[in-house]
């Protein structure tokens, strides 16, 4: 009798432990609902500081801009006659200047110090890391940047405001090449 108690619990306890659990739905969705919006707040962000480039641009008419695929626009000021991009791993040293989009100086550099970069090996705004991959060694650009590649909803807590699209002018004075 004990044997056959023993099965007859056994065999309930492979019924009940076998049994298929559904998912069951959020208590709240108020998590979907704030992405959802913050997906349509940086759509209506984007589209903004893309038509606020555009303007930029059709008023600068005789410029030719560029559109990357990093979201971004440029032109080069001043040409160079050196093929050579920077790549990853290279050493560069460059000027900048960031305006708003009205052309008023935010951050401007006295060109006394450049600023040396290992190219996407070093923590850099990634306006800069972007736009410096795009000149030649002697290049200048402009670089009408959106704000998701400046400081983005945060701003940088002095000079820029958040979600503020910037001009970013880069001056690539030397690159050393790695022997990757």
């Amino acid at each position: 009798m004990k044997k056959l108690n023993f099965f007859f619990l056994i065999n309930i306890f492979f019924c009940l432990g076998c049994d298929q659990t559904e998912s069951r739905e959020p208590l709240n969705s108020k998590k979907n609902d704030f992405l959802n919006k913050s997906v349509i707040r940086n759509i209506q962000i984007n589209k903004r500081e893309e038509i606020s480039f555009l303007k930029i641009i059709e008023k600068d008419s005789k410029s030719k801009y560029n559109i990357s695929n990093k979201g971004f626009w440029f032109k080069i000021l001043k040409s160079s006659e050196k093929n050579l991009k920077p790549k990853t791993g290279d050493e560069v040293e460059f000027f900048f200047n960031i305006f708003d989009l009205n052309g008023n100086d935010i951050y401007k550099d006295d060109n006394f110090n450049p600023i040396k970069y290992v190219v996407d090996k070093e923590e850099i705004l990634p306006a800069l890391r972007y736009g410096v991959k795009e000149l030649r060694t002697e290049e200048t650009g402009i670089f009408l940047m959106p704000s998701f590649l400046c400081y983005g909803y945060q701003g940088d807590g002095e000079k820029i405001i958040p979600n503020e699209p910037l001009i970013i002018e880069i001056n690539l004075i030397s690159l050393k090449t790695s022997n990757n």
